[in-house]
């Protein structure tokens, strides 16, 4: 019942549109993830391994890419750090889990594909030479697997297995019903990086997978400082990658 003229007027219809662009993988100045659905905000999460500065917690930062430094967004308009996690060696796992039992309807992964890494059609050669061409980019996942615990169980389930994955987004429709207390991602290959990178993580219930979210009425700003942005860069932190541009900020 809303007119693209009115949307404006109406602050509870932008919210539900920013979280759903959000949801799709983009970046919304100001904006971090805030969907009441998304149980992996409730979530404990712990992995085998990480770096400093890219821990396994970073998957649910609300925000899936690195956007900060001299060519990134202004300190007040996006979150600092990597807003990733970032494991020490392949394989590696990142492991949710909840004391309250949940149902798994859908959940979503991000990975990193390098969006710092110029990938354009050019002739000329000190460009082609930035550029890896015609393959997946070698820090994109490759083989992984999806893992469940059910409640007052101790075994992990493989609910989902991937092969050969070369894309950022992954959506899985796991309609699993009965009631979980854990969820893992099992990295065993990357397409080409000795580490493995996830951006962000995001599990939804059963029933619970429609697009546009409600705003709850009692919803406020976690992160007050995004609200009032300033002329001043945000310092980059260093990256953890043998294929990291030198000031371009990894995303």
């Amino acid at each position: 019942g809303i007119t693209p003229q009115t949307i404006a007027e109406n602050a509870e219809a932008v919210w539900s549109i920013q979280q759903q662009l959000l949801r799709d993988d983009q970046f919304v100045i100001h904006q971090i993830n805030q969907d009441p659905r998304d149980m992996a905000l409730k979530a404990k999460i712990s992995a085998t391994s990480e770096n400093p500065g890219s821990e396994a917690e970073e998957v649910i930062s609300g925000q899936s890419r690195a956007v900060y430094g001299p060519n990134g967004c202004l300190t007040g308009q996006c979150l600092p750090g990597t807003n990733k996690w970032i494991s020490l060696s392949v394989p590696a796992t990142i492991t949710l889990e909840w004391k309250k039992p949940i149902t798994i309807g859908e959940v979503q992964l991000i990975f990193d594909t390098a969006l710092w890494r110029c990938l354009t059609f050019t002739i000329k050669p000190q460009n082609q030479k930035k550029m890896i061409w015609g393959r997946p980019q070698p820090e994109t996942v490759k083989d992984y697997a999806i893992q469940v615990r059910a409640e007052g169980s101790s075994q992990w389930h493989t609910a989902l297995s991937v092969q050969e994955n070369y894309q950022r987004k992954r959506v899985h429709e796991l309609n699993l019903s009965e009631r979980y207390t854990g969820l893992q991602v099992e990295v065993t290959a990357t397409n080409g990086s000795d580490e493995v990178r996830i951006c962000e993580i995001r599990v939804y219930p059963m029933g619970q997978t429609g697009k546009f979210p409600t705003k709850p009425a009692d919803l406020k700003c976690p992160l007050p400082q995004l609200m009032e942005p300033t002329l001043q860069l945000a310092t980059p932190k260093p990256s953890h990658t043998w294929l990291t541009g030198p000031e371009i900020p990894t995303a």
